[in-house]
């Protein structure tokens, strides 16, 4: 697998290209001042009255607004990520925030003054003008939010205190990934330097002293900075619950609960079936011993590659198969998936000075740009078709929806990224020419679902967990937060896996806990997208012309309403149940062809 120390040795077709956002740092500059300038022009409409024809003019100023600010955040901040040591792009970033943040300050007045209309002065506005109509449901989810809104004056303060809120999330990604040194480790006589972003590869060997070491160096170092991430962690959730209890909300819980308009119950559910059917996720790891055969199963054993033989995989290997796999979904979709390979959406290769983990960032005017940390494992296969998906699912809607609706919710964000891991597993189990080649495919399929299903749902349990420590007054420290992930471990996972005293700071990590609330909804897409995966294949009727239908929708319709196109109650129990048993399927079908001897051709 190819290696490279900095940015500059790699070369730029595996490099994201950035050009259609700006062509270089001094056109970034001239739009950023430009848009210093652009903002100052909503102010004079605080003191207009925003009657029926005035409300549409400011609107159409403010969106063209909005929407070049994203741009011009996404270009700092992808710049950034990929050279972090670069202070031009730390500056910049810096500078689009404080420009974002008069943005808030001024536009404040705004939300306010829709709130401020009675009923019927609210819905007089689409009959005074029906230009209006095509941005109803946006100003309509205004509205709803009458009772926690405050005045004028209160919003601007708001929006000045909140300027920081993204800091905490900085601060721990630089920390983490920039500032620690984490030592080396020898694989195969060749000197690696310990980093988040190679962790999971160095962790795959197969020689358990190579893992162990990483392990215990990778561990003591962030024991030592533990108390420096508890703070953020502490800090970050105390301003989260401060402004939900200023907002009149009973919690930040259900302040989140009440913008994705998804009933309590729902969550419930959720947990209530993945304890119920805990076994399940034990099962998993029995199975891992067997398939190691490891008498006892270390927590650094557990991110191993199950088969014997390991296979390394190019840049250009990953788009084929993904190609292929998702074949199943058609023309349209992959004339799209074309688009990312062709046009240089992901910047893939890991480095010194480059962030860790992999995701997508979308934006209004754009196509959106995928970052990852390309190793060479099947694992980084099944991430590029996981942002692909990401990436796909924005091109749809940027093609059938306003701007002001291309937002979406996270619980219905990962269902298009993970049915693409499904696909991809689901080909290699059926295309693989070798046993060692389907095992492989079925061997992600079920760790796709563990991780996403149960993994998310136990760290979404210690994220709850964390806010009501701090709703009843307590404060979050290291020590607590250990405690906390020992118990969730122990609870799910029993006594299958041997634990040392670096796995609880599995937390520290865990950029999610910044997201406020992000993992259940791993868990929810994992269970829609498992369902959906195995209709694509099965060629049910219908079906792709569904998803796509999904797959074009924004924020102008609800989360419940988007799965509904799937056909799916995602109400109900035995969406979840029904998941878990999928899961335990997997596992007994790898058993099985675990236990045949040789090889196994279609």
């Amino acid at each position: 697998m190819e290696t490279y120390q900095k940015r500059k040795d790699v070369p730029k077709k595996y490099q994201f290209d950035l050009s259609d956002f700006y062509q270089n740092m001094e056109e970034f500059s001239k739009s950023l001042k430009k848009m210093q300038q652009e903002v100052e022009k909503l102010s004079i409409y605080e003191k207009k009255e925003l009657d029926a024809n005035t409300l549409e003019e400011y609107l159409k100023i403010l969106f063209p607004i909005r929407d070049e600010i994203e741009s011009l955040y996404a270009y700092a901040y992808l710049s950034h990520d990929v050279d972090l040591e670069n202070q031009t792009y730390i500056e910049a970033l810096d500078q689009v925030l404080s420009c974002n943040t008069r943005f808030e300050t001024v536009n404040c007045f705004f939300e306010s003054t829709i709130i401020a209309k009675s009923r019927n002065e609210f819905e007089a506005l689409f009959l005074q003008n029906p230009n209006l109509l095509p941005y109803e449901k946006f100003l309509r989810k205004i509205y709803k939010e009458k009772e926690h809104h405050l005045t004028k004056e209160e919003e601007k303060i708001i929006s000045i205190l909140t300027e920081n809120f993204n800091s905490f999330h900085r601060l721990s990604s630089m920390l983490i990934n920039q500032e620690h040194d984490y030592g080396s480790v020898l694989v195969e006589n060749k000197k690696w330097k310990i980093a988040p972003n190679n962790l999971l590869y160095l962790k795959q060997q197969k020689e358990q002293k190579i893992r162990k070491t990483v392990q215990k160096k990778f561990g003591s170092t962030l024991e030592q900075y533990q108390n420096t991430e508890s703070a953020y962690l502490n800090y970050y959730i105390k301003n989260r619950t401060n402004l939900s209890k200023i907002r009149h909300y009973p919690s930040t819980w259900e302040e989140m609960r009440e913008g994705i308009e998804l009933p309590n119950k729902l969550f419930q559910n959720l947990v209530e079936s993945a304890k119920e059917h805990k076994d399940a996720y034990q099962n998993y790891y029995r199975l891992m011993k067997k398939v190691l055969d490891q008498k006892t199963l270390h927590s650094y054993d557990t991110l191993q590659n199950w088969g014997k033989k390991t296979k390394e995989y190019s840049v250009e290997d990953a788009q084929d198969i993904i190609t292929k796999a998702l074949a199943p979904l058609q023309d349209n979709y992959l004339s799209k998936l074309k688009r990312v390979f062709e046009e240089h959406h992901i910047d893939y290769y890991s480095y010194e000075g480059k962030v860790n983990g992999g995701y997508n960032l979308s934006t209004s005017l754009h196509p959106s740009r995928i970052v990852m940390s390309f190793c060479g494992t099947f694992q980084d296969v099944l991430t590029i078709a996981h942002e692909s998906g990401h990436n796909v699912h924005h091109q749809y809607i940027q093609q059938k929806t306003p701007t002001w609706y291309q937002d979406i919710s996270m619980y219905t964000a990962e269902i298009a990224s993970l049915t693409n891991e499904f696909l991809v597993n689901d080909y290699l189990k059926h295309h693989g020419k070798t046993k060692e080649e389907k095992m492989l495919g079925m061997e992600h399929t079920i760790k796709t679902f563990q991780n996403n299903f149960f993994g998310a749902i136990m760290e979404g349990e210690m994220e709850e967990k964390m806010y009501k420590h701090i709703e009843q007054g307590n404060t979050i420290t290291a020590d607590f937060l250990n405690n906390l992930a020992k118990k969730q471990l122990k609870f799910y996972q029993g006594d299958v896996i041997k634990h040392d005293k670096y796995s609880p700071l599995m937390w520290v990590t865990r950029s999610h806990f910044f997201l406020d609330f992000y993992l259940y909804s791993y868990a929810i897409c994992v269970s829609i997208a498992a369902s959906l995966a195995k209709r694509i294949i099965n060629l049910e009727p219908g079906i792709i012309e569904k998803y796509e239908d999904f797959l074009s929708s924004g924020s102008n319709i609800t989360v419940e309403e988007a799965y509904q196109k799937l056909g799916i109650d995602i109400q109900s129990k035995y969406v979840f149940n029904n998941a878990i048993a999928f899961f335990q399927e997997q596992i007994d079908d790898y058993e099985k062809l675990l236990n045949k001897e040789g090889e196994v051709n279609e």
